[in-house]
């Protein structure tokens, strides 16, 4: 099963029988750009400007494929999805859970899938550095070796009600990811003037490649909690806002390293992207099309690649779908654990 991608501007979606079909306005004439079965689908991806036909939401709907739409910081802007199935006991347990233990074990879980990604990371960017700069090597290494106690610390906490050990908890984190933030500084060129995780409002394009990355992640999570029958919008470690997905952020923790920030430094430090293709508007740095077509690309492309999982070897798209199933199999007691997915290093 493949993923659609619809960039630009001027293109519409829709049905025919029971395919799918893009065209493009262009100079008077409509040029069709894809036609692809329906159900050799798995997910739509929107950005640019462009439209979506009911009928072809419809057919969509049907073969269980969902449709996000991305704007051009990453910000996923909206989401359909086919109707939830297997969802009664599944979210009943979900809700029940925010009120006692399992709440807090499990943002403890993401905590320290992402913690432990980050460590591997930074070995990663270390090997590859230790003979052509060595200045990097030592800050990488040391970096490591200061997040290894606080990966202790992230386990020891007790496995209370989310609410009572949030604070604590995302302090800790807090402290790992400024940690990594930092080594990872020492890994950009220069040239893309990053200096600190910004966050949602880009100040350099290394933050606005993240930000992107991100949010292609989100919509590849929401999907896969979809399919555990799991309720997006009710996490544990990050707390309830209106609107928020909180629990695909939950869930991304474990995989924004090893799929989005390997991904966006491989494209800085090889000269795939250039400062030249990102411009500030509005107090926000934004993407070439170029730039973000790119990316897009390459995290999608990754998403397709294999990992392992102890012996097993695994799509990392597919393996998103099993921890989302793996947390609904804890909540609902048919599992007695829940370990964050991390790769080995």
């Amino acid at each position: 099963m493949e993923r659609l991608v619809v960039d630009g501007f001027g293109k519409t979606v829709s049905a025919e029988g029971t395919n799918v079909v893009v065209r493009e306005c262009s100079g008077g004439e409509r040029k069709t750009l894809y036609y692809v079965p329906a159900e050799s689908l798995r997910q739509v991806i929107i950005t640019g400007k462009g439209s979506i036909t009911v009928d072809a939401i419809n057919l969509l709907a049907k073969n269980q494929v969902d449709v996000v739409v991305i704007d051009y910081r990453g910000e996923v802007t909206a989401k359909v999805s086919p109707v939830e199935f297997r969802t009664v006991k599944t979210r009943r347990e979900q809700y029940y859970a925010y009120n006692d233990g399992r709440s807090g074990y499990l943002a403890k879980r993401f905590i320290e899938g992402k913690a432990k990604n980050q460590y591997a990371l930074l070995g990663t960017l270390a090997k590859t550095r230790k003979e052509t700069d060595p200045a990097a090597f030592e800050a990488l290494v040391a970096a490591r070796e200061r997040i290894r106690p606080l990966i202790e610390q992230v386990a020891s906490y007790p496995d209370a009600p989310v609410e009572r050990i949030r604070n604590p908890l995302m302090g800790t984190e807090g402290m790992i990811s400024d940690i990594y933030w930092k080594a990872v500084k020492e890994v950009v060129p220069a040239e893309f003037g990053f200096s600190e995780r910004s966050g949602r409002n880009a100040t350099d394009g290394a933050n606005a490649m993240l930000n992107y990355g991100y949010g292609i992640l989100e919509g590849e999570v929401h999907r896969a909690i979809h399919l555990a029958g799991l309720d997006p919008y009710a996490g544990y470690l990050h707390a309830d806002r209106p609107g928020s997905n909180t629990l695909a952020f939950d869930l991304m923790e474990e995989f924004r390293q090893q799929l989005v920030d390997k991904t966006v430094l491989a494209q800085m430090t090889k000269g795939i992207v250039k400062p030249s293709d990102f411009s500030m508007k509005e107090g926000t740095c934004r993407l070439s099309d170029d730039a973000r077509k790119g990316l897009l690309r390459d995290v999608l492309s990754k998403f397709e690649d294999f990992t392992a999982t102890g012996d097993v070897r695994i799509k990392w798209c597919d393996l998103i779908v099993s921890q989302a199933r793996n947390v609904a199999k804890y909540l609902r007691g048919e599992a007695p654990s829940y370990e964050g997915y991390y790769l080995r290093w």
